[in-house]
């Protein structure tokens, strides 16, 4: 399958996923290992439909995986969603340090 039919069906994910079609949403998930090569890159695209369909724990949880400060930031934005202001203040703060070291 070429590149660009693969991102068509990846898009179409997220898409589904915005507009509340769970089933389809992950579906197409499920074949995200034949259109997303890099596990990295997977993960992340996995846990922003996962978060757009409400299941912040499952997009937590694929980016506990992840070591890029993209994915980083990510479970920081995530985590936001289950957290109070203080404990918001405390991660981004940790954070923060952590991509300045």
């Amino acid at each position: 399958m070429e590149s660009e039919h693969k991102q068509l069906l990846v898009e179409a994910a997220l898409a589904a996923a915005n507009h509340g079609l769970e089933k389809e949403s992950y579906a197409i998930v499920n074949v995200f290992p034949d259109l997303i090569e890099d596990e990295e890159d997977r993960r992340i695209c996995t846990s922003i439909i996962y978060f757009a369909l409400n299941d912040v724990y499952g997009a937590l949880e694929q980016l506990n995986a992840c070591n890029s400060d993209s994915a980083k930031a990510l479970f920081v934005i995530f985590s936001g969603a289950r957290m109070n202001n203080s404990d918001k203040d405390v991660a981004l703060n940790q954070q923060i340090t952590t991509l300045s070291e």
